[in-house]
């Protein structure tokens, strides 16, 4: 699978330098866009289709942020028919190790489940 654009949602600033980093050497992502939780997310994806532009190849989606956590944007996915994701894969990445994260996770139509950071070595296995 072609990953041209990748979506980071996630609101540490940080994370999402070295993430674009670890991406670009990694040559994924032509285009890598970023959202700080997961109602700017939801409004990107709305607006991409609303313009007729594709959606993201790839998702990583952070768990625990302000405004929308990750669950509450995969709820929110699950409820907006328009956006159509079958083409896009979305990975929950986070820091917790609570296997009640994983098995919440498990109940929505992501990729997987990855633990912070992003690591070359991940991203091979992707």
């Amino acid at each position: 699978m072609l990953m041209n654009t990748v979506l980071l949602v996630d609101d540490d600033d940080n994370w999402c330098f070295l993430s674009k980093k670890i991406l670009k050497k990694a040559g994924i992502g032509e285009e890598i866009l970023t959202a700080h939780n997961g109602r700017e997310a939801l409004k990107k994806l709305q607006d991409l289709t609303a313009n007729g532009e594709k959606l993201p190849d790839l998702i990583f989606l952070d768990i625990k942020m302000p405004v929308m956590d990750g669950f509450e944007f995969l709820e929110a996915l699950t409820k907006t028919p328009e956006l159509n994701l079958d083409q896009t894969r979305i990975y929950m990445c986070t820091s917790s190790f609570h296997p009640k994260d994983r098995e919440r996770a498990e109940l929505y139509p992501i990729a997987g489940f990855l633990t912070k950071p992003l690591t070359p070595e991940v991203l091979k296995e992707l």
